[in-house]
């Protein structure tokens, strides 16, 4: 059976801002994942959080509160298609 899923991976320079950003989501009760960064996102760090697409806005508040340097990406995976689409970036150092 093929499954389709929609989920956020949220990535970022380095292995410190992906586990703050991780502390920060659960202190907050927003169940999350480190898994390895998929490489069609970015070579970045290695490592990346996949959070369900539900808490995308409570996401997005706490990135811009705590000023963290992310990536945000939406995928979608039909089978063995895989869609890729970056909607939020706050790059390091700007």
């Amino acid at each position: 059976m093929i499954r389709n899923e929609k989920f956020l991976i949220l990535s970022a320079e380095s292995t410190h801002f992906i586990i703050q950003l991780e502390k920060n989501l659960l202190e907050k009760n927003i169940p999350c994942r480190v898994i390895p960064l998929p490489t069609e996102i970015s070579a970045n760090c290695g490592l990346a959080i996949r959070v369900e697409i539900d808490y995308i806005e409570e996401i997005k508040k706490i990135i811009i509160d705590e000023n963290i340097k992310v990536t945000m990406s939406i995928i979608e995976k039909n089978g063995f298609k895989k869609k890729i689409e970056k909607i939020y970036e706050e790059i390091q150092g700007e």
